[in-house]
């Protein structure tokens, strides 16, 4: 989410799943007819796929394959779950936002929001995003918003096979009051305060199918994929309104406000026919070997303890503040996820069963909560602060 995975840094991250077969039945098909993969077989409303991360591969020897039109088999099953997150299809207009996209006819979970695309005979295009943008941007308040492409992002074309290739631009340029978004340090060195702010991103793809074969995925189901190399290069860049003097490039503050940010991933993702998206996705690093990987998995594959994750300091809730949704770390273990306000009363009580799982807090009011992560057992595992921010 994440191939829509948009990617994305906005210093913008904006932005970034499988039916069993037998192995010897896919072989059959490989030998027999070209994998072909069209608009009808990718997922549509009401579906889930559960992903786990590998964030180093790097000590691990894996058979990535090779530009080839002859079948190929690739073995995925030593990769480790370190987490695990949940990207879910939806009707737009069931999801926030969905009424600024009519002409979208698929919303697909993304950076505690959604992408909003259109799913066609020819393509698949990502018209716009709606999400609490403000933790991707390492703002220092929550920033709900829109952002609509004015050039839709080409993610996949239909149909595809050996050779089919595209080349595309996109472009995201949406303008906000800025109320706060610009951080304190930036206005202090450099006097930036700005009216309004404008983001703009510009993404630059160069996608070809260069492989097809049999893959084995980390819970030993086998898949007939197509392997799509995909290179995706993004400049991202901040802009300052005043009265005085109009819109303004804004400073560039390494470390604090990287303007423009320029980010570039090279990609192979690894697309199921009977999936319609990606089973595997390995990140390249700058020699081309495997850096990281993000591949279909679930529960039994992952991780650690909730407290293993708070030992290696890593966060368990995110993003805090939260406005809609706050997203809770499990290592894949089992918790009942309390949230009580400051006198001790139980305010809400979630379920947790997946390591990322979102909890909606978009009922509780603003301000300071505790919560506590109960496991199986009844033992308190973890507890902490969170604060809601309207």
């Amino acid at each position: 989410m994440q191939w829509l995975p948009l990617s994305v840094s906005l210093n913008i991250h904006l932005m970034k799943k499988l039916i069993p077969l037998s192995l010897l039945g896919l072989m059959t098909i490989n030998a027999n007819a070209q994998l072909v993969i069209d608009e009808s077989d990718f997922p549509t409303a009401g579906e889930s796929i559960i992903f786990g991360d590998d964030a180093d591969v790097t000590d691990l020897t894996i058979n990535i394959g090779t530009a080839s039109a002859s079948p190929q088999t690739w073995d995925f099953s030593m990769l480790l779950t370190d987490t695990l997150f949940t990207t879910g299809f939806y009707v737009p207009a069931s999801v926030t936002g969905g009424s600024d996209f009519p002409t979208s006819d698929l919303a697909v979970d993304q950076f505690g929001g959604h992408a909003f695309a259109d799913v066609s005979a020819g393509s698949v295009e990502i018209l716009g995003l709606a999400a609490d943008f403000g933790a991707l941007l390492g703002l220092p308040v929550p920033f709900d918003a829109v952002i609509p492409a004015e050039d839709p992002w080409t993610i996949f074309t239909f149909p595809s096979s050996v050779g089919t290739e595209y080349d595309d631009v996109a472009v995201f340029d949406a303008k906000f009051p800025s109320d706060g978004l610009i951080p304190a340090i930036v206005v202090t060195l450099t006097g930036f305060d700005p009216d309004s702010i404008r983001f703009k991103r510009h993404i630059t793809t160069a996608s070809v199918i260069d492989a097809e074969g049999t893959l084995t995925d980390v819970l030993g189901g086998n898949h007939n994929v197509l392997r799509q190399n995909f290179n995706e290069f993004t400049v991202d860049s901040i802009w300052g309104w005043t009265q005085a003097d109009g819109w303004e490039f804004g400073p560039n503050v390494p470390g604090f406000f990287p303007n423009p940010s320029i980010s570039e991933f090279n990609r192979l993702r690894y697309i199921s026919k009977a999936l319609g998206y990606y089973v595997v996705q390995i990140t390249l690093d700058d020699a081309g070997a495997p850096a990281s990987a993000t591949f279909k998995s679930d529960a039994s594959q992952c991780c650690t303890s909730v407290e293993e994750i708070v030992a290696r300091g890593e966060n368990v809730v995110y993003p805090n503040p939260a406005s809609d949704v706050l997203r809770v770390r499990t290592g894949g273990d089992i918790y009942t996820f309390d949230i009580l306000d400051l006198s001790g009363r139980t305010v809400a009580t979630h379920a947790l069963t997946y390591d990322g799982q979102g909890v909606d807090v978009s009922s509780l009011s603003s301000g300071l909560y505790v919560y506590r992560m109960v496991s199986t057992d009844g033992r308190v595992a973890h507890s902490g602060r969170v604060s809601v921010v309207r």
